[in-house]
């Protein structure tokens, strides 16, 4: 099987490791142990001094100062995470990515700074920059970090993925994506696919297929919030008038309804490249500032 697609990856820059700051702080260690040990082979007094207390006490002072720094750094970055959790849930997806970026600059390891960056993703992904997100899911993906340590973003990424592709009008890479989704979620109903499965069937003009899905996933469709479910309200419109607009006319009036309701950006991205769900607003009076 050929990898999956992913972008290249640039412009990563504001997510660094802290790679320097942790390497001078070994690097200082180091020094003062050197020094330390030096001092005491040349110096009989001071090696009277150095006794197994004194030794001790200074590795538990070492200790302790590591130990501190480190979970300084981790409530740090423990903070500004839950902060962006927090805007996130409160539909600022702006906000929330400034504060998912920071969480990136404060992480201490790994798994905290792919967890952070997918996050940023998903903001992005919500606000429609598909490009961007694609960028920070790919490197999220490359760093393998999130596979042992958080499974659940690890499942739900190639759903991500595949949304952000969708929205760019990428089919081929989507339908993959979608695939690796279910592999992940091994059986269980994979979170954040039902939008950009409905999505692909419609785009492949299987609008049956996609009322079908519409109506045996239901529960993962009351599920989402924010953009996604008012996305989805869209799409189920769209769906329905395809099949039938005239049995439909009272669903997809309520579903309509619903999207009217929507911020002024919620679906640009997502008619962006849709000549077909385009049409379908402009007929139906729901604004679509994006042209293909």
């Amino acid at each position: 099987m050929n990898p999956l697609p992913l972008p290249k990856e640039r412009h990563l820059r504001p997510f660094p490791f802290f790679s320097a700051q942790k390497g001078g702080l070994w690097l200082l260690l180091v020094v003062i142990f050197v020094v330390s040990y030096n001092a005491a082979s040349r110096s009989s007094s001071l090696r009277e001094y150095l006794t197994p207390p004194v030794v001790t006490a200074f590795m538990v002072a070492v200790f302790l100062m590591l130990f501190g720094f480190f979970f300084w750094r981790i409530r740090r970055w423990s903070g500004a995470y839950n902060q962006g959790v927090s805007y996130f849930s409160a539909g600022d997806e702006q906000e929330a990515a400034h504060r998912f970026e920071e969480a990136a600059r404060r992480s201490t390891q790994g798994a905290q700074r792919a967890l952070s960056v997918a996050m940023v993703g998903q903001c992005l992904l919500s606000l429609g920059q598909a490009s961007r997100a694609l960028e920070l899911f790919g490197s999220v993906e490359r760093s393998g970090k999130l596979r042992g340590a958080v499974p659940a973003m690890h499942q739900w990424v190639p759903n991500l993925i595949a949304m952000a592709y969708l929205l760019q009008g990428e089919l081929a890479p989507a339908r993959e994506w979608l695939e690796e989704g279910r592999r992940r979620a091994r059986g269980l109903p994979p979170t954040y696919a039902v939008l950009p499965d409905i999505i692909l069937l419609c785009r492949e003009g299987q609008y049956s297929a996609a009322q079908a899905a519409l109506v045996s996933r239901i529960a993962e469709a009351d599920a989402l919030v924010g953009r996604d479910a008012r996305r989805l309200k869209l799409v189920r419109a769209f769906t329905l008038d395809a099949v039938d607009p005239t049995m439909h006319a009272a669903d997809i009036e309520a579903s309509l309804t619903a999207a009217r309701r929507s911020r002024p950006d919620d679906f640009e991205a997502l008619s962006a490249r849709w000549p077909e769900l385009r049409a379908f607003m402009e007929r139906r009076g729901l604004k679509t500032p994006v042209a293909a």
